[in-house]
């Protein structure tokens, strides 16, 4: 590979045509900005290097069925019933296989990165009044009356899950950690069992009439949200031996934030659920690295 030495510049330093046409071709040249210098040199080894760290394993994947400009991507349908559905991204597909198994034991660390893009789709307002599981805030109208606006805390979940039984990979749970939001009525998990999540918010609402003093409004705007990078990552140190033969990302939702218990947690709505309410993906990519450690 190629290295780029160049000093950067410094506060009250000047800029001119040469320098930035000096710089320019630094980055231009053929192989200057390729994978060993940009995404390892600069990202990934500073991260984990250490003298007590000696890298066993490594695999990476592409993540999903879409393509980078989103000409082409996947559909993530909203629950309409509890508990969700888990739909795995890449239908299959896209999955980091281990073969024969990594064995994670004592003194070894699994780290696994995730990256997609999504884009949340709703259509009118699912969750007005008289919805009440949805984020439903009721205010003054100015006038007397009533008026709703959403607190926009709805969100869909992307979950990493693991096989640990065999190479076939039917037998899917999630990591240690995370949960997979099958159970409660509706289906719910705890903030304390979300360790290798990531969030996409569902929606959002706001008032340009917001009045700091009197807190009354009568007009909302649902904002079409656009495409939107997402990513997660997470680790195992587990005390005993673990042999892992898959990883997958499964999609679902829609939740909202929640509080019951003593613990604060994602309830899911089915009420809002319908084709109009999903969730768009492109692709991106699914990376494990298998580390020990002394």
């Amino acid at each position: 590979m190629s290295r780029i030495i160049r000093p950067r510049l410094e506060p009250g330093q000047s800029i001119d045509a040469t320098d930035l046409n000096t710089r320019f071709t630094d980055y231009s040249q053929s192989g200057a900005i390729d994978e060993a210098n940009h995404a390892a040199g600069s990202v990934d080894l500073p991260q984990i290097r250490t003298e007590n760290v000696i890298t066993i394993d490594s695999l990476r994947v592409k993540l999903g069925t879409g393509v980078y400009d989103h000409s082409v991507f996947e559909t993530v349908p909203s629950a309409t019933s509890s508990p969700s559905a888990l739909y795995e991204v890449g239908g299959g597909s896209t999955r980091l296989v281990f073969g024969a198994g990594w064995t994670i034991g004592t003194g070894d660390i699994l780290r696994v990165y995730w990256d997609t893009s999504a884009e949340p789709i709703v259509s009118g307002r699912p969750y007005a009044a008289p919805v009440s599981d949805a984020g439903l805030v009721v205010i003054d109208d100015k006038a007397g009356g009533q008026f709703d606006l959403n607190d926009c805390l709805a969100c869909w979940v992307l979950h990493l899950e693991m096989d640990v039984t065999s190479a076939g990979l039917t037998n899917w749970v999630p990591v240690p950690g995370q949960g997979n939001y099958q159970s409660g009525t509706p289906a719910f998990e705890n903030t304390s069992n979300m360790a290798a999540q990531s969030i996409v918010p569902a929606w959002l609402e706001y008032s340009a009439q917001g009045n700091a003093v009197n807190g009354g409004t009568d007009d909302r705007t649902l904002k079409a949200l656009q495409w939107g990078g997402v990513s997660g990552a997470y680790w195992l140190n587990p005390t005993g031996s673990t042999t892992i033969y898959g990883l997958r990302i499964v999609a679902h939702g829609i939740y909202h934030a929640g509080f019951a218990a003593s613990s604060n947690r994602l309830n899911l709505i089915a009420s809002v659920g319908a084709a109009a309410q999903k969730l768009n993906l492109t692709c991106g990519q699914l990376t494990a690295i298998h580390q020990r450690i002394g």
